[in-house]
């Protein structure tokens, strides 16, 4: 059976430009357009995560169920502590439902993504061009452009804002930007290099206390606590 399937009322209407559609595509692609029309959708997409799989469809319903899950569920998590899915993996397009996960294995084409909290995890996930290209949230951009300079320092020509992306904390960062751009650039750059990432990581503390954090991480303050400890 078909979960995801449209009931028997439900009314399939041939528009003219769908029948220009169906007429110009190659004689396979065609028979299969036909057959959707007339029996519903039975191409999807799937997303697996550790924790199951779902299919959306692949008709504006569909669609729009996909993004909005993708967007409340994968980036608007991405960095909250209570986000426990650790890979990601989008495979289409799939032929009708099925009930086994070897069924993945025949879709056309299937990308995988760690989900572990890094600034380029995070921003592959949300890359136009190479990843999904899922809206980023206001406050996860701040987060992956404050791990990114913590990790890479301060950029030389500074932070390059793209429509709808803004960054929160320029401000904080414009004496070192000034200081880069200066004619002493290269007698100070690495003392820049160091404030920036200094400043990127009190920024997170203060303004993202809550964010979480790579399992080694927690693993090594474990060790740290333990170390402390008074018997």
């Amino acid at each position: 059976m078909d979960p995801l399937s449209r009931d028997e009322n439900y009314t399939r209407r041939l528009t003219p430009e769908m029948w220009r559609e169906i007429k110009s595509a190659p004689p396979e692609v065609m028979a299969e357009m036909l057959d959707d029309l007339k029996h519903g959708n039975t191409y999807y997409t799937g997303v697996e995560t550790d924790k199951g799989v779902l299919l959306f469809s692949r008709d504006i319903v569909g669609e729009i169920q996909y993004s909005d899950y993708m967007y409340k569920y994968i980036e608007n998590d991405f960095f909250a502590p209570e986000f426990a899915v650790k890979s990601l993996a989008i495979h289409e397009p799939i032929r009708r439902a099925y009930q086994d996960r070897s069924v993945l294995k025949n879709a056309t084409d299937s990308e995988t993504y760690d989900l572990t909290p890094t600034w380029e995890n995070y921003y592959r996930l949300t890359d136009a061009d190479k990843g999904l290209g899922l809206t980023r949230s206001p406050y996860n951009y701040d987060r992956m452009t404050l791990l990114y300079i913590v990790d890479k320092g301060y950029p030389r020509d500074g932070v390059v804002d793209e429509y709808p992306d803004k960054f929160s904390f320029h401000e904080k960062f414009e004496k070192i930007e000034n200081k880069q751009l200066g004619r002493n650039r290269w007698d100070v750059y690495d003392e820049m290099q160091e404030r920036a990432k200094k400043l990127a990581g009190k920024l997170l503390k203060e303004h993202f206390p809550e964010i979480r954090q790579k399992a080694d991480m927690k693993e090594k303050a474990a060790v740290r606590k333990s170390k402390g400890m008074k018997m």
